[in-house]
């Protein structure tokens, strides 16, 4: 059964498949994930996927112990269009749910017979295998289902659902929270009504609900016979038996559920998840509500194991819908982060500065291996969190108050005004090269006399060039604690720059504020330029964009990073396959938007050399050179 699970994940993973299966998804899914098998082979062929490392591999898995298996199709999936992932939540259970259109249930059910003594049945006027124990697996002609239940433990502690399930308790402690998990536990009874009602409307066969209460009295049965005699771990084990029951049960409803489910009820009459759809992508990902997500799976933990910190009421109306696009020169992800009123309006003003122009005069992108920019406000994040922390936070049982009014006196003793002067919030980072120094360092060893002695040698260390920037109004704290440092000979000052020694490193820190930036490097040659006005920038148009319209931004300079890192030296390749990759590979970029309305946009780029024909064919020429 393991096998035959991991051979439809992977083959979910590696071909996305088939019909309108989009309608089989339930309109209260959390999240979506889809994967479009028409784009994917545009992009690459049948008999190519066959001819990979991936194919070969699970070709020659799944014909152990059958030999007709020629080609992945034989796996009676069908390769040409929409496969699905949903997780669908309440605060009693989380389903994980694939769903895997068929074009020849004939062949599927042969690779079922293949793999083993499985005996198929008929169940509800679907199909499944006798006796699974593991996640629900269903299917008709149409499709395959497989099904994967978790229990939310904490939905159990309410003393009304335990005696309905026939649990004991585990402890002897009361319950405080019992008003609070009450309020959960008349959700959840709605929303399982809701579901039993659903699905014997599409069949009355399919599990009537005398047939479940039978069930969780039977295994209840032999437990209530000796109670006194029952220690702990019989309790616990006892509880497991019965949540696991309940588990394989309701994931099996819900199975059949979702082979059987009406075009009316589906995620399609969702206007948020068809704004997120887009036909020329590979992939999709959609996340309805963080919040919402965030209750449903925690529920109940955040007031033991959370210390009250409820991100249900954080990430509440905050949303996510992702694309993934193979192109002939690049992939691209690209995600819409869409965020609730009051937290857009604190990321807004968190996010309103711009990145210092004046930074763009100390690169040159002729020996720039990588940068990362970050603009944001020091000022006003420090009094946005605050707030909301404090909205969080004031509906917290028994310390409420106490939390809001900590808060409060963190935000009066604490200058945001000050503390935003001396460091702005906007950020430069640059990683300009990889170099070698030799290094004198202490070791022991035995002389001839067998005595244990101290020995000085040197070796060649590889350290990395970078230069930090950092805006800054106000640099008489940064003049303080240099002048402290000076007085107590930490650091030096040479060439109109201080320099800090790490102990038994051999990286120096070099450090000098001009022009309203602090700079932070390695370099001696790159300090002496910026102090003396000399430095030789150079930056192209599209990085300038990138750091000045985004905030924040990161770029990989791929040919930089190839020619400038000593694999050999390191000892990272024995293979020869990072250098391979390294010298193969295009730059990469990533950037996040300034926040429109109540949305941010990121963006992640990564080029594909020009020797591979698209981004899909260089994927799976990656993936063959690593597995061999």
């Amino acid at each position: 059964m393991k096998k035959l699970s991991c051979l439809i994940m992977l083959c979910l993973s590696v071909v996305a498949v088939a019909q309108n299966t989009i309608s089989k998804i339930p309109s209260d899914a959390s999240i979506v994930a889809t994967i479009k098998g028409k784009n994917l082979l545009q992009l690459m062929s049948m008999e190519e996927i066959n001819n990979s490392f991936v194919g070969i591999e699970m070709l020659k898995e799944m014909s152990r112990k059958n030999s007709d298996f020629k080609s992945l199709e034989d796996f009676g999936f069908n390769l040409g269009a929409s496969s699905h992932y949903f997780f669908q939540a309440n605060d009693s259970i989380n389903y994980n749910a694939f769903i895997v259109p068929m074009k020849d249930v004939n062949k599927f059910e042969a690779l079922v017979s293949s793999q083993g003594k499985k005996e198929i049945v008929s169940q509800n006027g679907v199909r499944t295998i006798q006796g699974q124990n593991e996640s629900a697996i269903f299917w008709d002609a149409s499709a395959l289902v497989v099904v994967d239940a978790s229990m939310n433990n904490y939905f159990f502690q309410d003393k009304a659902v335990m005696a309905r399930y026939g649990l004991k308790s585990e402890s002897t402690e009361a319950y405080d929270e019992e008003e609070t998990i009450v309020e959960s536990t008349e959700v959840y009874e709605e929303e399982v009504e809701e579901t039993v009602i659903e699905s014997t409307e599409v069949s009355e066969e399919v599990y009537e609900e005398e047939e479940i209460e039978e069930t969780v009295i039977e295994s209840t049965e032999d437990y209530n016979d000796n109670d006194d005699n029952y220690s702990y771990y019989d309790v616990y084990d006892a509880n497991n038996k019965i949540k696991r029951e309940l588990s394989e049960n309701w994931a099996t409803l819900k199975a059949i559920q979702i082979l059987k489910q009406s075009p009316n009820r589906s995620i399609l009459k969702n206007k948020s998840y068809l704004k997120s759809l887009d036909d020329n992508a590979e992939a999709t990902l959609w996340v309805h509500d963080f919040g919402q997500l965030y209750s449903n799976v925690l529920g109940g933990l955040y007031f033991s194991e959370l210390a009250g910190f409820d991100l249900g009421q954080m990430y509440a109306n905050n949303g996510l819908s992702a694309k993934l696009l193979l192109e002939n020169d690049r992939m691209e992800l690209s995600t819409s982060y869409r965020m609730s009123d009051q937290m857009a309006e604190s990321y807004k003003k968190m996010t309103s500065r711009k990145l210092n122009k004046k930074f763009l005069d100390y690169v040159n992108e002729d020996r720039m291996i990588g940068y990362m920019s970050y603009a944001m406000d020091t000022k006003a994040t420090l009094e946005e969190y605050p707030i909301i922390l404090k909205s969080i936070y004031k509906n917290i049982p028994y310390y409420g108050e106490e939390a809001v009014l900590g808060l409060d006196m963190f935000s009066l003793l604490l200058d945001e005004a000050a503390v935003g002067e001396v460091l702005n919030g906007d950020l430069l980072f640059l990683l300009s090269g990889i170099s070698k120094q030799e290094v004198t360092y202490t070791t022991y060893e035995y002389n001839d006399d067998y005595e244990y002695i101290e020995v000085e040698k040197t070796k060649t260390e590889t350290i990395p060039d970078f230069l930090l920037m950092a805006s800054t109004e106000d640099s008489s704290m940064f003049t303080k604690l240099i002048k402290y440092a000076v007085n107590k000979e930490m650091v030096t000052f040479d060439n109109g720059y201080y320099t800090f020694v790490i102990p038994k490193s051999p990286l120096s820190l070099h450090f000098v504020i001009k022009d309203g930036i602090a700079f932070l490097g390695t370099s001696k040659a790159e300090m002496r330029k910026i102090t003396t006005g000399t430095f030789d920038a150079k930056l192209s148009s599209k990085h300038k964009k990138r750091m000045l319209d985004n905030s924040t931004s990161l770029f990989v300079s791929a040919e930089q990073l190839a020619s400038q890192l000593p694999i050999e030296e390191m000892g990272l390749d024995g293979s020869g396959k990072l250098e391979w990759f390294l010298n193969t590979s295009e730059d990469a970029y990533m950037t996040a938007s300034k926040i429109k309305g109540n949305t941010v946009e990121t963006k992640m780029v990564v080029g594909v050399p020009g020797s591979e024909k698209n981004a899909l064919k260089y994927i799976f020429t990656i993936i063959d050179k690593f597995a061999k």
